[in-house]
């Protein structure tokens, strides 16, 4: 269960986010309030479920690993997203969900698997939210699918700290799967 400083550290950073993509959907530093006020709800229901069930995919699966994982904010990469935002486009850092391993470590293989559960669950949000949109066209569900397509592909680049060096150092396979499938949901979006 998620409380105490976990949960206010994952609200904030959700609710930043938020208002961040909000800004720069909106035009950047010369949106007017009323744009971002329009397009907040949009942000908050695909930007900030994105980010909660990417964070909250790491937490559960390290967890099932035996490890102790909580989300930890890091306030200057809400604040670099703010000020990205008003430039027009959003590059964050909000935090990450710490995991201590134990005297066991983990292998290549776990360590794999739990940083892939962030990005799937962003791929399924994808893919919900493109359904919906499908059968019901609205703004909120094509920026739901957008978005979180474009957070999935964004985690899954095999750099250091990224989701993606991890799964790709585990299982080159599965993390082509995971580019493939982000890739797809963009084209079928657009």
């Amino acid at each position: 269960m998620v409380k105490g400083r976990e949960l206010k550290d994952i609200a904030v950073s959700a609710l930043l986010l938020a208002f961040a993509f909000s800004i720069a959907m909106s035009g950047g530093i010369y949106a007017e309030l009323s744009e971002i006020t329009t397009t907040l709800p949009s942000a908050l229901l695909g930007v900030s479920l994105g980010f909660i069930f990417h964070e909250l995919g790491h937490r559960f699966t390290a967890r099932r690993y035996g490890c102790f994982a909580q989300y930890q904010m890091w306030m200057g990469g809400l604040l670099l997203a703010l000020g990205c935002s008003l430039l027009g486009f959003v590059f964050a850092a909000p935090g990450a969900v710490m995991i201590y391993q134990g005297v066991r470590g983990l292998t290549y293989r776990s360590e794999g698997i739990i940083s892939m559960a962030g990005p799937s669950a962003n791929l399924v949000l994808s893919l919900m939210f493109g359904i919906l949109n499908f059968f019901c066209p609205a703004y909120v569900f094509e920026l739901g699918a957008y978005i979180n397509a474009l957070l999935a592909l964004f985690n899954l680049i095999p750099f250091s700290i990224l989701d993606g060096a991890k799964i790709f150092r585990w299982n080159k396979g599965v993390w082509l799967a995971g580019v493939a499938a982000g890739v797809v949901l963009l084209w079928w979006i657009f």
